[in-house]
């Protein structure tokens, strides 16, 4: 017999892959660089807030009604490779990577929605 409070807890236990995403218009090579604890919620999440404007950057929003969705894609960029950090440490680790990603993206010429330095 299938335990479902078992299951529920096992996949609550699952550690989600961590790491740093873009979010990619196609058209004008501008770029949202964020951070997560579950990159796969972060796929799942991305159409559904841009569809509903609730996304925290408007110019992001503005951007994806006027070109379309099939003008940008998501990326992830990095994953960091967890063993037994604190999610503080882990905060910390993908802050770090963020700006390392912006600073490199900047070199290639790539704008921000988020404007990051």
């Amino acid at each position: 017999m299938i335990d479902k409070r078992q299951i529920t807890k096992d996949y609550k236990q699952q550690k989600q892959p961590v790491g740093i995403y873009a979010v990619h218009n196609k058209v004008d090579n501008k770029m949202y660089i964020g951070t997560s604890k579950n990159l796969p919620a972060v796929v799942r999440r991305f159409e559904f807030t841009l569809q509903m404007e609730s996304f925290p950057y408007q110019d992001l929003i503005d951007d994806y009604k006027k070109l379309g969705k099939e003008n940008f894609e998501i990326k992830i960029l990095d994953e960091l490779e967890l063993k037994n950090e604190t999610d503080k440490e882990i905060a910390a680790e993908l802050n770090q990577l963020e700006e390392l990603w912006i600073d490199k993206l900047k070199g290639d010429g790539v704008s921000f929605y988020n404007k990051k330095p």
